[in-house]
């Protein structure tokens, strides 16, 4: 029998149901009865979903843009956080209501130091607390974390103290080699850096 049947096919069949959706202005989808976010750069566009037994995925132009736990509930919001960013920059005080923002995943440590920025520099604190937010893409949600527990502690709430916070933590592991002198070039074994005299800055001010 194995002469007569057909080779497998290179790529596994996906057990899903396979719809059009369009993202609404709010960049959410409709799947069933239930909401799902996608990233606002794809506000009014149409995407495909993949409604599998257990998740959601989107997709749009061949890329995955989204990947949500499917709900069996009704009427369901399911948003994150990170889609909206963008957004959240052109207009900061929507953060304070941010359904995305209210999630149980997001640590409550961000909703407190926001408090505080927000408290300290209004509308400009939503905006720097967003700012914030975007580093999770470079250094991980954990990391940002750590960092804002870190702050927390100095009570000291600014976007500047964080930053530098997070310089240490991701810069921790980080070790400077020292050339071996048998590999310096001879002419740097001599060179001396001359130091700054301070009569070269009285030339400047003529003396004065």
């Amino acid at each position: 029998e194995k002469e007569h049947l057909h080779p497998l096919p290179a790529n596994k069949f996906e057990a899903c149901k396979l719809v059009s959706c369009q993202v609404n202005k709010t960049s959410l989808i409709t799947v069933e009865t239930n909401q799902y976010s996608v990233p606002c750069r794809y506000v009014g566009q149409a995407v495909w979903v993949k409604i599998f037994v257990d998740q959601v995925i989107v997709v749009a132009q061949n890329q995955v843009i989204a990947q949500h736990p499917r709900s069996y509930e009704r009427n369901q919001m399911i948003t994150v956080l990170d889609h909206y960013l963008e957004a959240l920059l052109k207009k900061p005080r929507a953060i304070r209501d941010a359904h995305a923002f209210q999630s149980s995943d997001i640590p409550d440590v961000f909703r407190r130091f926001h408090h505080k920025m927000r408290e300290e520099e209004g509308a400009n604190g939503d905006r720097k607390f967003i700012r914030l937010l975007l580093l999770h893409r470079e250094i991980g949600m954990e990391n940002l974390t750590k960092a804002l527990i870190q702050a927390e502690k100095t009570q000291v709430y600014r976007y500047e103290v964080v930053h530098e916070l997070i310089q240490r933590l991701t810069n921790n592991d980080v070790t400077i080699d020292k050339l071996p002198i048998e590999n310096t070039p001879l002419s740097l074994l001599d060179y001396k850096i001359q130091k700054s005299s301070i009569s070269q800055y009285g030339q400047l001010t003529g003396g004065q």
